[in-house]
Order: C-alpha cells, then structure tokens, then sequence
C-alpha cells in the first residue's frame, strides 16, 4: 500500500496556508494548490481544490451570478488545523497498491494538474 503525504498547501498559488489569514474568517472563497506524493519521496504532482464557507459561497455568487466549483472543501469558517485535519483524511483515504491508483481516488477530491493533458 502506498501511503500519501500533503508536502504543501498554498492560497493562490502563493502564500503558505499555514501563514495565511483571511480578513474575514466567515467570508472565504479561495483556490488552495496542493502538493502531494507519496511518503518518504522526492517529486509531488500538484492538485488543487477550492476553500470556501457558505457566506463565501453567496458573496460569490453575488459578484459573478453563478458558482461553478468541481473540487470544492466546505467549511464553516477559517481554522487551519481544522481544514489542514480535513485535507489529510482525505488524501488518506486516497491510499492504494499504485501511484496511478491512488491518483484515480485523488481525482475524485481535487482537480489534478494533468487533467486534460494530451501528448502531442
């Protein structure tokens, strides 16, 4: 069984989620860029996965009238361990006998960086 690390989490593509503190703890809708590989390697592949509450949410839909988010991780409000807590099971349970298994089960939580990559 692969086992999976969460290396990085970053808001924006930027700033350290560990470092970052929203102005409004109630009021978040951000893109989150995660970096995971497995356990005790060198090399990651990067997914992403979009970091709301529901006050975000609406103050969204209010600006663009409408919300479309595919990998979307709700929450109430801001609280890192929480939200870092919540990342870690997921990836977790994403676990399998190969890289490209456990990719698959990735998918299913956040956008990956190779989706609709085609060889040329």
């Amino acid at each position: 069984m692969i086992k999976l690390e969460l290396y990085s989490a970053c808001v924006d593509g930027s700033v350290n989620l560990r470092k970052w503190q929203p102005e409004n703890e109630n009021v978040i809708s951000k893109l989150i860029n995660l970096e995971i590989g497995v356990k005790n390697k060198k090399g990651s592949d990067c997914f992403t996965i979009n970091l709301a509450t529901p006050d975000g949410l609406k103050l969204l839909l209010a600006e663009t009238g409408f919300v479309t988010k595919r990998s979307l991780l709700l929450v109430e409000k801001y609280n890192f361990d929480e939200i870092w807590y919540s990342l870690e099971k997921i990836i977790t349970s994403c676990e399998d006998d190969s890289w490209p298994l456990c990719v698959e089960k990735l998918r299913k939580y956040f956008d990956w960086e190779y989706d609709n990559y085609k060889e040329k």
